[in-house]
């Protein structure tokens, strides 16, 4: 019971890790901005990014695959992301690196040790997404640019996502050629990524071509094209897969188009498209079943949650906008609207899993 005990409050430990990096994140793409707001800590414009992939996507990632496992040795990734990220913030980049690439690695075993117990296609994406992870990360820790970076970044939550979906949509039973090819795009797609240094332009229209064939795919075979005719979470949650998968359709057609720059706003209309647009659509679609799972605390449903949906998205492409119109006042808006969104969310859920835990009354 004790172990049971330290477990839970490692658990509770780690999972407010990733809410304090995914709030310093926010927080530092505020400042980012240009915003007038203190900095506390080493929190600046800079750290950004590897505070969204790393200390939230990577360590909520990370805790969820340890908790599914329920082995106490597979805790340690979700450790090294979450103190890589306090040392991040506290200017202790040495620490910070070495405990960065501790997680990664430790999160590449785990989903090895996943997909050597569970062989499956879907195994087999999610360890190519975690590898696209440690490339980036091991790239970041010896100080490339973030733009050299930023497929295998994309790669890392896209893959993990894709993964994710074909173990849900197994009831689907897409045909084991269908599997295939999707598997081979996948193989593909990353080896596009990894030719982008001999020739950026032409390899990220090709692997942004790819993207679209992937996400094709995943709209045809996907459960959310059923879900989506039912009623409160399982609507709510197929509309923000299938807005997801419009959204990588969307990137990839900027992608072929203007290829990927190394800065300026395209460079971050396509970047926000990924990891806005796509990541946190299937963050909102996801959160009914993932924190039940993960706490066993219960999200009731409400109308409420689609008010943070349509900020998001709306204030997204009110930033793509702004962007490509070289409006910085309209693009400035539609990241504030983005952050007031992600928040409205989390507050929401907070409410609703506080509510159905009956703490009130219990505290009465």
């Amino acid at each position: 019971m004790r172990n049971g005990l330290s477990l839970n409050l490692l658990f509770g430990v780690l999972m407010a890790g990733a809410a304090a990096g995914l709030l310093a994140g926010l927080y530092s793409g505020l400042l980012l901005l240009g915003l007038s707001l203190p900095q506390p800590l080493d929190i600046g414009g800079a750290v950004h990014g590897p505070l969204m992939i790393n200390g939230f996507l990577a360590a909520l990632i990370s805790l969820e695959r340890a908790a599914a496992l329920e082995l106490r040795w597979t805790y340690a990734a979700p450790i090294g992301f979450v103190l890589s990220t306090i040392f991040l913030i506290s200017g202790n980049l040495f620490w910070f690196g070495m405990f960065l690439m501790t997680g990664s690695l430790l999160l590449v075993i785990i989903l090895a040790y996943l997909l050597k117990l569970h062989p499956s296609t879907y195994h087999f994406i999610m360890l190519m997404g975690v590898l696209a992870l440690l490339a980036g990360n091991f790239g970041f820790v010896r100080g490339w640019p973030v733009s050299e970076l930023a497929g295998w970044w994309i790669a890392f939550p896209v893959l993990t996502i894709f993964g994710e979906r074909l173990e849900l949509n197994r009831i689907m039973r897409p045909p084991e050629k269908a599997q295939w090819l999707f598997t081979g795009l996948v193989i593909v797609w990353l080896v596009s990524l990894s030719l982008l240094p001999v020739d950026r332009d032409a390899f990220w229209v090709i692997s942004s071509g790819i993207l679209i064939l992937l996400s094709l795919w995943l709209l045809k075979y996907d459960i959310a094209r059923r879900t989506i005719r039912t009623s409160e979470w399982p609507r709510f949650s197929a509309l923000g897969m299938l807005t997801a998968y419009v959204w990588i359709i969307i990137a990839a057609l900027f992608g072929m188009w203007y290829g990927l720059p190394y800065a300026g706003p395209v460079y971050d209309a396509i970047l926000h498209i990924f990891f806005v647009g796509f990541v946190f659509s299937m963050i909102f679609a996801h959160a009914a079943i993932i924190i039940p799972a993960l706490t066993g605390l219960t999200v009731t449903y409400s109308v409420y949650f689609y008010l943070p949906y349509l900020l998001l998205n709306g204030f997204l492409a009110l930033r793509i906008i702004g962007d490509l119109m070289w409006i910085p006042e309209l693009r400035a808006i539609g990241a504030y609207g983005n952050v007031l969104a992600i928040l409205l969310f989390l507050g929401g859920i907070l409410f609703q899993v506080v509510r159905s835990a009956g703490f009130p009354q219990k505290m009465r």
